[in-house]
């Protein structure tokens, strides 16, 4: 994979700045984690506009319906 493939720390932090601490999907302030909105294994990079700030039930929500479709 080219670029980068993890966040520091203060990248993180000004990410979750931008969007006011909270889930972008369910405003939860909690458990926030990073998410790649390209998946990794299709090339997607950690970098601003590829990334999302949920918390980590959207996030496991998110990945279980990704599953399901790729079942189906």
């Amino acid at each position: 994979m080219i670029g980068p493939t993890k966040l520091t720390e203060k990248q993180k932090e000004v990410l979750k700045e931008l969007v006011g601490n909270k889930c972008e999907l369910c405003s939860n302030t909690e458990g926030l984690d990073i998410h790649r909105i390209i998946r990794g294994n299709v090339d997607g990079k950690y970098i601003p506009r590829n990334c999302q700030i949920i918390c980590n039930n959207c996030h496991k929500l998110l990945h279980s319906h990704e599953q399901m479709g790729a079942k189906g």
